[in-house]
């Protein structure tokens, strides 16, 4: 057996909200502040000391499919944290827009990520065109 290990942090997005890209990447910031937050300590120094800090983001469908998600999570002894919007700016207050899970070992419990999608946005190209 080996000591080497694969510390990961998934994070979870709710893909219906059609968030910005800002606004997206602040949740999913949000989320990863969470999970670390939440995290063994030991898996945190590995996380950091193996040099990868190893971020997946998945898609989660809406708010019911990121709270499905934290129950399975729960359910396999894996703690979670939702990030709930204050509603400043394009989302409507006490929405759910993200999901951050602890940073886990890739190696011990992958096999419970594996059925999650991986967040692909729709980007929808804008070109600037210079008329001068």
């Amino acid at each position: 057996m080996t000591d080497l290990i694969n510390p990961v942090m998934y994070l979870f997005v709710n893909k219906s909200l059609g968030m910005s890209p800002g606004k997206l990447a602040a949740q999913v910031s949000h989320a990863a502040c969470l999970s670390q937050r939440g995290s063994e300590p030991s898996l945190i120094d590995a996380w950091y000391k193996y040099g990868f800090y190893t971020k997946l983001v998945m898609e989660a469908r809406d708010e019911e499919h990121l709270r499905n998600i934290e129950k399975y999570l729960a359910e396999r002894d894996i703690k979670s944290f939702m990030v709930i919007d204050e509603g400043r700016t394009e989302i409507k207050r006490h929405t759910i827009t993200a999901l951050g899970a602890e940073v886990v070992d890739k190696n011990e419990v992958g096999p419970i990520f594996q059925e999650f999608k991986l967040f692909k946005p729709e980007l929808t190209l804008k070109v600037k065109w210079n008329d001068g």
